[in-house]
């Protein structure tokens, strides 16, 4: 069994007093997985419904949602006997809504733990064909995302005993320079992270067998798996449209202006792309497949003040799909280090990817003319200041927005991710390995020591 963080999560809301539990997440990311072994090691008596598998499921719902009512429907379904303490799990609960609605009955009768989880519960929020919203149950129930492994969870997939992935750890939070060996295992392992990606199946492969070829395998099914979810929940010419905003997104992270245009999917005019297509983008996003990254007119805070919705960039959820979509000489590229090739969208989505599941809402500054012109690949906020982070697939250690930005905007912490052991600049610029972002929960818990290159 692959160790996830989300089992102590579950462990965490069993433990205390709890609403319905509703576990959202792109789809094959190990929801069902992980919720099946806690309810088999944690409960008595468990009982799962997959509505994806059975139509006659969904109709124990069609009457009335009082919870003696859907029980004894459970019942005569399952004919199994479901006593009081048990956990019922509502695999797929988006392929029935009235399940859905029936959580909030669930939380007030308090007879029985209810998990519910769905892979597409997002896309709730797009609705352009007019349906009726399904009735949710606003207030009666706890929602927890699961993404992808992050890569301390790779990290201990691949082996790496955990007292090496805590000293890394402490390492980073005192901006100690790590451990050359245990600098160099993690830099090598990262880059097999970026190509393997977060899905457990494709790690469970790579860790059989330290071998790419399974996972490339798989991360191609995966792939084929949202353009099926792009044809199953769409209708009409928005299958084409979504399909056509999915497919954008690699090509547009490998422009040098990285944000999203809707005008680069067809020669259309701006205003009317973005009429045309910016529902189907959004149901990339609602779905999981997307992290959307928005720009802002000047990195100060309060951050979301200054956000600007209608320009932003899309970062794939997983920068092993991502490689995939880019091809073979991509993957070959990262894990050679292949400095000729152009490596920044990758290394870029990675820190995305680090950062969102970190629970960070990254941002970005660009300038394209004037006095101060400058670009930020990333601008959060970091221990009550603001954070700004630029990203450098190779050794090139030149950050001339970097440098200038504190003298133009009230900076509190600039930071490098790039090919290089822990270091501060005479400028005070922060420099840390790629891999060091999937750890940026422990930079943010203390300044790190000042550390001059020489």
């Amino acid at each position: 069994m692959l160790k996830r963080k989300m089992y102590d999560h579950l462990l965490e809301w069993k433990g205390r007093r709890h609403k319905c539990l509703t576990v959202k997440g792109q789809r094959q990311v190990g929801k069902t997985y992980i919720i099946e072994a806690f309810g088999s090691n944690e409960y008595k008596d468990f009982i799962k419904i997959d509505f994806s598998r059975s139509d006659s499921a969904k109709r124990v719902f069609d009457g009335d949602l009082d919870v003696d009512t859907v029980l004894k429907g459970l019942r005569l379904f399952t004919d199994e006997n479901i006593p009081e303490g048990s956990l019922i799990f509502l695999d797929e609960i988006q392929e029935c809504p009235r399940a859905r609605s029936a959580l909030k009955w669930f939380t007030e009768d308090g007879r029985f733990d209810v998990i519910a989880s769905g892979s597409l519960l997002g896309i709730d929020m797009i609705h352009t064909d007019g349906a009726d919203r399904p009735l949710l149950p606003t207030g009666y129930e706890e929602n927890i995302t699961m993404h992808s492994m992050d890569f301390e969870e790779f990290l201990w997939a691949a082996g790496i005993q955990e007292d090496i992935i805590a000293e890394v750890r402490s390492d980073i939070r005192g901006g100690t320079p790590i451990h050359p060996a245990a600098y160099e295992r993690l830099a090598s392992l990262f880059r097999d992270f970026m190509i393997t990606g977060g899905m457990p199946e494709s790690v469970r492969a790579y860790a059989d067998t330290k071998d790419f070829t399974e996972s490339m395998r798989i991360l191609d099914d995966i792939i084929q798996t949202c353009r099926n979810d792009i044809n199953r929940y769409n209708t009409g010419s928005d299958i084409l449209r979504t399909m056509r905003c999915f497919d954008s997104i690699a090509p547009q992270l490998a422009d040098t202006n990285k944000k999203f245009m809707y005008s680069r999917l067809e020669d259309d005019g701006k205003r009317r792309s973005l009429d045309k297509y910016m529902n189907n983008l959004l149901w990339i996003k609602y779905a999981g497949y997307g992290n959307f990254c928005y720009s802002l007119d000047c990195p100060e805070l309060p951050l979301k003040s200054h956000m600007n919705m209608d320009s932003f960039k899309v970062y794939l959820s997983d920068t092993g799909m991502l490689v995939r979509m880019y091809g073979d000489d991509t993957a070959r590229a990262v894990y050679s280090k292949d400095a000729s090739y152009n490596n920044g969208a990758i290394a870029e989505n990675a820190v995305a990817e680090c950062l969102m599941k970190s629970g960070y809402d990254p941002m970005y500054y660009r300038k394209t003319n004037g006095q101060n012109k400058m670009e930020l690949d990333f601008v959060t906020v970091m221990g009550g200041s603001v954070c700004v982070i630029e990203v450098k697939s190779g050794k090139k250690r030149e950050s001339p927005s970097l440098r200038k930005v504190a003298s133009v905007f009230d900076i509190g912490r600039r930071i490098v991710f790039e090919d290089s052991n822990i270091i501060v600049d005479d400028e005070g610029v922060e420099h840390f390995p790629l891999f060091a972002a999937a750890f940026i929960m422990d930079l943010d818990a203390e300044t790190p020591k000042r550390n001059r290159r020489i």
